[in-house]
């Protein structure tokens, strides 16, 4: 995955989201993944003079797959029906096993993409397909500008060219890890500070 050449400002509100409120999205949560964070720490490390990154705590460390919806359009008595539509999708999925090694400049963030690619797409269409029975897909929330394939390391708080994050990711010496997970979380998410934060809703495990 290429570097890009520019980097934006993360920390500004996307449509429809204000200071308290919440939507309900599907991620898969990292935090007790012991290589994991020992490979983020090495990276975060070398980031902690960069200025104008925001580095992510480790225990928000995540991808997201899919959002569902904002909670005060949601009535709570559908997570049920969400959490029934996504077992059935999933049923034939495994645990997933993803590599991690070399981090990239996105145009917002400093991220470690995971591997394969493929695996993380066909994830988010069967839950994409499973949200679309409960919520109609006419409700869905919009495609993102970029789908999250991939775990943040810092977000970007300023404008400007990347060079300086290229290339203190290029000379940093990282040991690369593979994390594991047999679950998909649906969550309860909240964009007040710098960082994704939220409370977990439900699992689902992957291939029962």
């Amino acid at each position: 995955m290429p570097h890009a050449d520019q980097v934006r400002n993360h920390t500004r509100w996307r449509p429809g989201w204000h200071s308290g409120r919440t939507s309900y999205a599907w991620l898969l949560p990292f935090a007790d993944q012991p290589g994991l964070r020992h490979l983020v720490n090495q990276y975060q490390y070398a980031l902690r003079d960069l200025p104008g990154f925001d580095l992510v705590p480790l225990e928000w460390m995540h991808i997201l797959v899919q959002e569902v919806g904002f909670t005060d359009e949601i009535p709570e008595q559908r997570l049920d029906e969400l959490t029934t539509a996504a077992r059935q999708r999933l049923s034939g999925f495994g645990p997933l096993a993803l590599a991690f090694h070399r981090a990239v400049v996105l145009p917002e963030s400093l991220s470690l993409p995971a591997e394969p690619q493929t695996t993380l797409v066909e994830l988010r269409t069967a839950l994409r397909e499973a949200t679309a029975e409960v919520v109609g897909a006419k409700q869905l929330p919009g495609e993102p500008e970029e789908v999250d394939r991939h775990i943040s390391l810092a977000f970007s708080t300023t404008e400007g060219p990347a060079i300086f994050a290229v290339a203190t990711l290029s000379s940093t010496d990282v040991d690369p890890t593979t994390a594991k997970t047999g679950s998909v979380s649906l969550v309860r998410l909240s964009r007040d500070h710098s960082c994704s934060e939220w409370e977990t809703v439900a699992q689902v495990p992957l291939g029962a």
